[in-house]
């Protein structure tokens, strides 16, 4: 009896798309626990309503983490389906009745496009607002609560022209031992505060870091960096205002920012090059090239979820053993290879060995063209040499005692 190919394409759909969701919920969940722990942990100390606003910004990174893990979701979960499939005879049973093994490349297109839809979504316009919301949430955090992320022996300087250090913290009190202030928002006068003690007080409006010090000297320097004057005290109330702060408005990074004004920033950089020299030339020159970079890699991501998935297609239905982990193995090996081209390729686009529309895009294109390659190897059902090579190295590693 012959199957109907709708049946088969749904079999084989639910056999991959089952794969993949199962893979994607793994790759995300361990992705995000692992993005959200630390972010976590500073936010129970700061306190509940920072934990709120990085809970929101790990939700904003949610679309650069779906980025990452789908191609390679689709990749085990096409390798996990059709390797079922080829341990358990049912490929072998389909050639049998007169049905190719590319028969079964259809399912897997459909999910290499739905895969390549999602990250080109994500890259073109999740991404983005992510990066800017994840920017206006850091802000929001800062104004709301001034002193969070001061940390032992870490230099902090979140603020505008505010260095803080502290030698220690009590946990149970809050009081900090041997406190260094530089404060630098009048050009005309630094001032350096050491003080022995000190504590973060509440400012009801949120307007405001305010420090409780105590023990400590003031020590006044002017623009060229002369001293004049010291003060002694024993309490003080350093008080930094906020109120006067507004958030940078400078111009959004180029991974917030849309393609079409990247293409004019780097426009601008090309333009205000011709008149530059020496270092500020450099500058521009890689305002351009980062530009550039940033324009092929939001292509150069979705096209990996089709690379891997036609990679993954042969590695899948061809019989390497009675253990489908023997085509998850290989296709493991495909998927290092794979990621060393792609860091290889941007290392050469970021260094300006290559122009990043040359290089940045071989990685799918080389695996492509070797899908292609093995997909007719499965149709003339043989195994490629360098796919027995690779299974044949892999199996002998795990009989090594």
């Amino acid at each position: 009896m012959v199957l109907k190919p709708g049946i088969i394409d749904r079999y084989v759909f639910r056999e991959v798309f089952s794969g993949f969701l199962f893979c994607l919920g793994v790759f995300m969940l361990t992705g995000l626990v692992a993005g959200f722990l630390p972010l976590l942990q500073k936010g129970m100390e700061a306190g509940m309503e920072l934990t709120m606003i990085l809970f929101q910004m790990l939700i904003n990174a949610l679309p650069s983490t779906l980025v990452t893990v789908l191609p390679l979701s689709m990749t085990v979960g096409i390798l996990l389906g059709l390797g079922r499939m080829t341990a358990d005879n049912e490929v072998a049973a389909l050639k049998s009745s007169g049905i190719s093994a590319v028969r079964l490349l259809p399912p897997v297109l459909v999910l290499a496009a739905i895969g390549f839809a999602l990250s080109l979504v994500c890259t073109l316009w999740l991404i983005p607002k992510g990066i800017s919301a994840g920017h206006r949430l850091m802000w929001e955090a800062l104004t709301t609560r001034a002193d969070a992320g001061i940390e032992e022996r870490t230099f902090f300087d979140r603020l505008k022209n505010l260095i803080l250090y502290v030698e220690k913290i009590d946990p149970g009190t809050g009081v900090m031992t041997n406190v260094f202030i530089r404060e630098s928002s009048n050009p005309d006068e630094v001032k350096t505060i050491i003080a022995a003690k000190g504590k973060v007080m509440p400012d009801p409006q949120g307007k405001a870091l305010v420090l409780h010090l105590r023990e400590g000297t003031v020590i006044s320097e002017n623009s060229a960096g002369d001293s004049t004057g010291a003060l002694s005290f024993e309490s003080q109330v350093f008080r930094y205002p906020l109120a006067d702060l507004e958030m940078q408005k400078t111009a959004k990074s180029l991974e917030e920012s849309s393609i079409a004004n990247i293409r004019e920033r780097v426009s601008e950089a090309a333009e205000k090059e011709r008149a530059a020299e020496g270092a500020e030339k450099d500058f521009y020159q890689r305002v351009q090239r980062l530009g550039r970079i940033v324009i092929v890699q939001r292509l150069a991501h979705p096209l990996a979820c089709v690379a891997l998935a036609l990679m993954a297609f042969p590695l899948g239905v061809l019989n390497m053993g009675l253990s489908r982990l023997n085509n998850v193995s290989v296709g493991l090996v495909a998927i290092f290879v794979y990621y060393a081209l792609t860091l290889a390729a941007e290392r050469a686009a970021r260094s300006g060995l290559a122009p990043p529309e040359a290089v940045l895009l071989v990685p799918a294109l080389v695996f492509a063209i070797a899908a292609v390659y093995f997909i007719r190897c499965v149709q003339m059902e043989k195994t490629p040499f360098v796919i027995r090579l690779v299974a044949g190295a892999l199996q002998a590693a795990r009989r090594r005692p």
